[in-house]
């Protein structure tokens, strides 16, 4: 009997030790596997990881088996875009070759383009990186000239490339935790730039200026009140808003759905400098069939509605206008969207979605505010007619040059 107990406590303590030592053992266990990402299109970028990335990393002690993808087959781009989401890699960071390499000690190193082997082995070396760390070396031909760090917090940082790690990893900040709207993931000195000025250039959009015009008018002629007009006027502006900002979701959901981001914004830039030359033909062939117009079908029932004069009415006419107002400007909407997409997280492309439509109706609500009478909208309409094909001058002009520049400054060769 006290033999049997005796063994009672032996494997008590047995189980007792394997509950405390198999967590830490779980918890430093190598992983087994690791994913790299390469395109087909890039020469070097397969004996790259062949020949240097994988060897470094058996040699800084990665035992983990290498899983290859080439995302430039079918499905390969959706493969990438789940790795980079579950790791938090956003969508500004990119380049023709990814390796996600979890490391021994918990931690996550991100290996962009080619990053020279005395450097990689130096890194691989160290004990000291960040939580998670990027290093990516962005030229793909020729002698690197630099290389970039990112801990996944603050901004990324270029470093020439005969700077040793000892002197460049202390400038990175800690890795922090990612929100929905992490502030790194903003992209300010690009995306607010290009938010501000195409939302108010949209905004200077004959087809809702003639309309409002057209209601303001109407309202005076009719005696209603200042305080009516206002407040149908707010109505009218207030549809419009929404009813572009849902178009607006739309667009940004269905591209998102695009395993191409830098493909899909450069077709953006392409669709705005094909309005903008619609806008230039029609002022230099008035004639011209093909018009970014308001239908004509669409234009009678805006103009039944404003003798109503109601609320519904209003209703129905920002509803109308909203509508049509897209195939007047739509080129530059579409671009922005598809910028935001290639550029950001889904978080911050709906803050900048909700500013640009928040500029494409400012000068509405200014129109709204300043015209306090009959005389002031009349010669406000009549200026409008007079000038409107100067207008769609200037208009087409600035589509074409804004899509030349996001073309070729902001997206250059769509990496991004």
């Amino acid at each position: 009997m006290r033999r049997f107990q005796m063994l009672i406590r032996f494997l008590g303590i047995g189980v007792l030790v394997a509950g405390l030592v198999t967590p830490a053992l779980a918890q430093s266990k190598a992983p087994e596997k690791f994913h790299v990402f390469f395109s087909a299109g890039c020469a070097d970028c397969w004996p790259y990881v062949e020949k240097l990335l994988l060897p470094a990393l058996k040699k800084g002690g990665f035992t983990a088996e290498p899983v290859i993808h080439d995302f430039t087959r079918p499905g390969g781009r959706q493969l990438l875009a789940e790795q980079t989401k579950v790791v938090g890699l956003p969508r500004r960071i990119a380049d023709s070759l990814y390796a996600f390499v979890p490391r021994p000690d918990g931690g996550l190193l991100v290996v962009l383009g080619h990053v020279p082997g005395p450097l990689l082995e130096e890194l691989l070396a160290r004990r000291d990186l960040p939580r998670k760390l990027v290093i990516q070396q962005p030229k793909m031909h020729g002698d690197p000239e630099e290389y970039l760090l990112w801990s996944f917090a603050g901004e990324v940082l270029s470093f020439p490339i005969n700077t040793p790690l000892s002197a460049a990893l202390p400038s990175l900040p800690p890795t922090s935790s990612q929100t929905a709207l992490d502030p790194d993931d903003a992209n300010l000195a690009t995306l607010l730039p290009a938010v501000i000025v195409t939302g108010l250039l949209d905004s200077v959009n004959p087809c809702a200026f003639a309309v409002i015009l057209l209601l303001l008018a109407f309202l005076f002629t009719i005696r209603k009140s200042r305080s009516q007009i206002l407040g149908l006027g707010a109505i009218y502006v207030g549809v419009i808003f929404l009813v572009y900002l849902a178009i607006g979701l739309g667009i940004l959901s269905t591209v998102r759905l695009s395993e191409e981001p830098h493909f899909v914004a450069r077709v953006g830039s392409y669709l705005l400098i094909g309005l903008g030359l619609l806008n230039l033909i029609e002022y230099l062939w008035p004639a011209f069939p093909i018009k970014l117009h308001m239908p004509a079908a669409a234009h009678k029932k805006v103009n039944q509605l404003l003798k109503v004069a109601t609320v519904p009415a209003t209703i129905g006419v920002g509803f109308i206008v909203g509508l049509c107002t897209f195939p007047c400007s739509g080129g530059i909407y579409v671009s922005i969207i598809t910028l935001l997409n290639a550029k950001t997280t889904l978080g911050w492309g709906l803050v900048y979605l909700a500013l640009y439509n928040l500029l494409f109706i400012l000068p509405l609500i200014i129109i709204l505010l300043v015209v306090g009478n009959r005389v002031v909208a009349k010669q406000l309409g009549t200026w409008e007619r007079e000038h409107a094909l100067t207008l769609r001058l200037w208009f087409g002009v600035t589509m074409i040059g804004l899509g030349v520049a996001m073309l070729w400054v902001v997206i250059p060769g769509g990496t991004v």
